[in-house]
């Protein structure tokens, strides 16, 4: 199983990869990047590259400070509602063994 996932990860980033390298040769015009202290000319390509980046380091922020905050707080929860499923049915043992 597992060498199946390897080769269809394999296969899928060997596609992405021939597939930017065909955008990035096709999407070779200068174009005018206007931004806050400036302007540049760049590679229609590189642009898009950057825009791309920029989201993923976005993403990985918010995943970072928002979800990851969040997954160990339920986590937290989980183990406390655990703990007290296990005191709550001890309790009823221990009741049901007074009641007799």
């Amino acid at each position: 199983m597992f060498w199946i996932k390897f080769i269809l990860i394999a296969a899928i980033l060997l596609v992405v990869l021939v597939l930017g390298v065909e955008f990035s040769t096709l999407n070779t015009d200068p174009v005018k990047v206007n931004y806050l202290i400036g302007i540049t000319t760049l590679e229609l390509a590189w642009v898009i590259v950057g825009a791309f980046a920029a989201g993923v380091v976005i993403t990985g922020l918010v995943g970072i400070f928002v979800v990851l905050p969040l997954r160990w707080q339920t986590a937290r929860l989980r183990q406390a509602v655990a703990s007290k499923d296990q005191e709550i049915s001890l309790l009823v043992r221990k009741v049901g063994r007074e009641a007799h």
